[in-house]
């Protein structure tokens, strides 16, 4: 009988230990945001509401934007309840990433709301999702993922200059090292060519981390960082057009081994808290598990990045300007 006993406590031990290894990094930050407003898009469910209830359980005013309001006021109503705090201040507020007239109004609306916003989380995000234009003539992961944040940081700089130290954490993943130069050009200047799906989510994810490193550049006489963050792999609704996780039998099958490999949403949310929380000042840097990490080479080249901006610019034309829109 003790060989049994022995035995459950090994393979209990290995689990476990796996399981801890897998959910990665956890925030140790304990500092407290006592009425600093937060911004986070795609507040609604996943990375998203589990980042909102952790930095309201540090006192912070979050504003949950969310193409679906409804599911927006159903975070709202979650959060508020795990809280059971009256003092924690909740706002929900409409925001399609795939029209840049949503982006526009919210931006305004909240230039009017508030005097000044501590930090902007570009959190949203789609993955293997049908491809097909937005109203403003993008493909829909691209705009969604990517070219729709880029819009709203640039929308609400004024609001994260007022703040003290203001910050933006555009939420990437290591999908970004799957991609090159080549799908990076392609993908940006053809918005109509069928492209596979993986490659067009891990070419927005390198447009962010890009976007991270130039903007710190352009920003780096101000009081705002910018940094690009690595949840890791997180159970999330992101999935919900991917084959193999959106058919029920096979996510049953895949259910034991993604119960050990796979992070919950409020593992996920652990780096992003990290980098709102964080004292190191550093900007324009890349994170995973609560730590400083090497992007890909392409990631981390400045001149890529640089040139890479001046052609997100191209491509919106007239439809945005940093002049005359902020």
């Amino acid at each position: 009988m003790w060989k049994y006993a022995a035995g459950s406590v090994v393979v209990g031990t290995a689990l476990y230990g796996l399981i801890k290894y897998f959910a990665g990094g956890v925030c140790r930050c304990s500092a407290r945001l006592d009425g600093q407003v937060i911004v986070i898009t795609g507040a609604n469910s996943g990375i998203g509401k589990a980042l909102a209830l952790e930095l309201a359980k540090r006192g912070a005013t979050l504003v949950l934007a969310c193409r679906d309001t409804n599911k927006g006021l159903d975070a709202k109503t979650y959060i508020l309840r795990q809280l059971k705090n009256e003092n924690i201040k909740v706002f929900v507020k409409h925001l399609d990433l795939c029209s840049i007239s949503s982006i526009r109004k919210f931006s305004v609306n909240l230039i009017h709301e508030f005097s000044e916003i501590y930090a902007l989380v570009n959190n949203a995000a789609v993955f293997y999702h049908p491809q097909h234009l937005t109203e403003d003539e993008y493909e829909v992961t691209f705009q969604t993922n990517y070219l729709g944040h880029f819009i709203l940081t640039h929308h609400l700089q004024t609001l994260l200059k007022n703040s003290v130290h203001g910050r933006i954490v555009n939420v990437a993943s290591e999908a970004h090292r799957i991609v090159n130069v080549y799908d990076l050009n392609a993908v940006t200047k053809c918005q109509v060519e069928f492209r596979d799906h993986f490659i067009a989510y891990g070419v927005s994810k390198l447009a962010l981390i890009l976007f991270t490193r130039e903007l710190s550049k352009r920003l780096r006489n101000t009081n705002i960082i910018v940094n690009a963050v690595n949840p890791g792999n997180v159970e999330t609704s992101i999935f919900r057009n991917f084959p193999a996780l959106c058919n029920p039998w096979l996510y049953a099958l895949q259910w034991p081994i993604r119960l050990i490999i796979i992070k919950n949403p409020q593992q996920g949310a652990q780096t992003l808290l990290h980098a709102l929380l964080t004292t190191n000042r550093s900007t324009g840097q890349y994170y995973s598990d609560c730590k400083l990490a090497l992007p890909s080479p392409i990631a981390a080249n400045d001149k890529i990045a640089s040139e890479y901006y001046q052609l997100t610019l191209e491509i919106l034309a007239d439809k945005f300007n940093t002049e005359s829109d902020c």
